[in-house]
């Protein structure tokens, strides 16, 4: 093939010594001549004024794929059949822009290449420039069709097709096609489709890879296709994509029964089912785009009292000439109005806030009304905690016939009553700014006519601010320690 390119290019070797390590050609009697090395490719041709010019080419493994890629562009070398005085010189610019060009070595390209690869570094060995080539036309025709049909579940599924009609017996690249199908999944929005890793897991050949033996089931047969099938099932896993029958029958037809790729197949199918159902709390894949949809399933997801009752409201509805245009989504239950109630006029209440609440990959920021804690009546839980783990001492029994005198009636906290503060309410608002928390404070007053009569303080953190503890415990700790 490099002889082939050389005549395009206008030499016409007459002999090639292969035995030795560099390569001598007979001078024609055009005077050029090839001259091939292990390292290197020189290529002298005749100039107007009869001297030689040398151009230095690389490696003989890239001469094809460097000089066939410029071959069209230089069309000032002429083929060797015709006469001197047909033929063409080339000027002294035309020559050193020639030079320039082909001197760009593609072993830096590939160099660059492997920093930007999406292929992982399993095994450094088996990363040569051929994969990083099978690699870049992976990419190229997913990047293709993106710009075609768009990202979608199609259009991902017409590259892997395009892919298995043209590599129809040996399947050449398949684990860089699949690798960079598992990369550009996302962007397709095929990330949790199960449909399409049963595509990418058909790009591998069937029948092929199946060990025959013992010893190549434990040594991994073809570990390089074994070891991306287990990243693509590692990836199904991350997003909780659950394999079916189907799935399986389709691995076993690469791979085998007894492989490391089913292994991981077997394992994912026990486990998986298993924890889909688990959750008490279940959190939807799919997050809704309305913001207030998304800012109520956050409100639920914070509130523990079954009876928090959800209101959203719109600050045009609310005052005849608000600041801004937002919504407000609020939760409250009738135990935190009751303990407004109970509430001393004389100390004040803290809204605080903004704090971050992220569901999936959808953040917000929330507020809270907060009271100080109740000391009083966390201490006589401490205390009762105490004197029921003395009664549970085994040498210090108590006839039953004997009558139990209680002092006073056990103390029970609410759960919004904590250590380090009474949580009365919570927040979330479209902007996160203090109008509209000044709005949401306003609202309240309605259901709890007392809230107009305590004083309100805000202790609000601006966006860029650190993380700062909701209230504080110190107070409850040394009223214990007492």
């Amino acid at each position: 093939m490099f002889i082939n390119q050389c005549l395009r290019l206008g030499v016409k070797p007459s002999k090639i010594l292969t035995s030795t390590p560099v390569a001598n050609l007979a001078q024609t009697r055009t005077k050029s001549h090839l001259q091939i090395s292990q390292n290197s490719l020189r290529i002298h041709l005749p100039s107007s004024n009869s001297q030689a010019k040398v151009l230095k080419m690389v490696r003989p493994r890239d001469f094809h794929t460097t000089v066939s890629m410029r071959l069209k562009e230089e069309k000032n070398i002429q083929p060797l059949n015709k006469s001197n005085s047909e033929q063409s010189s080339l000027t002294n610019n035309e020559e050193s822009s020639l030079d320039t060009k082909i001197r760009r070595q593609p072993i830096q390209q590939v160099d660059k290449q492997e920093k930007e690869s999406v292929l992982p570094n399993h095994d450094p060995e088996r990363i040569t420039p051929e994969s990083r080539l099978f690699e870049m036309k992976a990419v190229g025709l997913f990047e293709k069709n993106f710009k075609e049909s768009g990202a979608n579940k199609a259009s991902f599924l017409k590259t892997i097709d395009k892919f298995i009609s043209k590599e129809t017996l040996y399947r050449r690249g398949s684990v860089e096609l699949i690798y960079a199908g598992l990369n550009e999944m996302k962007r397709f929005g095929v990330n949790r489709d199960l449909t399409s890793y049963k595509a990418l897991l058909q790009v591998f050949p069937r029948g092929k890879m199946i060990p025959r033996n013992v010893w190549q089931v434990e040594f991994m047969h073809y570990p390089r296709q074994q070891q991306c099938a287990i990243d693509l099932l590692e990836q199904m896993e991350n997003n909780a994509v659950i394999p079916d029958d189907e799935f399986g029958h389709l691995l076993a037809d690469r791979f085998g029964l007894a492989a490391h790729a089913i292994r991981k197949f077997y394992r994912m199918m026990y486990w998986m089912p298993k924890f889909k159902n688990m959750n008490p709390y279940p959190v939807p894949f799919e997050m809704p785009e309305d913001p207030i949809e998304i800012a109520l399933l956050m409100l639920k997801r914070m509130s523990v009292d079954k009876e928090t009752v959800y209101n959203v409201y719109k600050t045009e509805e609310v005052e005849e000439s608000p600041e801004e245009d937002t919504f407000i989504a609020c939760a409250q239950s009738p135990m935190q109005q009751q303990l407004i109630r109970q509430h001393k006029i004389d100390e004040p209440l803290f809204v605080e806030g903004p704090y971050p609440v992220y569901l999936r990959y959808v953040g917000q920021k929330y507020f809270l009304l907060r009271a100080e804690p109740n000391l009083t009546g966390i201490k006589k839980v401490k205390q009762q905690q105490e004197e029921d783990e003395k009664d549970e001492n085994l040498f210090e029994w108590k006839n039953f016939f004997e009558e139990e005198n209680y002092s006073e009636i056990k103390p029970v906290l609410s759960v919004h009553e904590q250590e380090d503060s009474t949580i009365l309410g919570l927040c979330i608002t479209g902007s996160s700014s203090k109008s509209s928390v000044v709005t949401w404070i306003r609202l309240l007053e309605k259901t709890n006519p007392l809230l107009a009569e305590i004083p309100v303080l805000f202790k609000l953190q601006s966006h860029f601010s650190e993380l700062e503890a909701i209230g504080d415990n110190r107070a409850v700790n040394e009223l214990v320690k007492t």
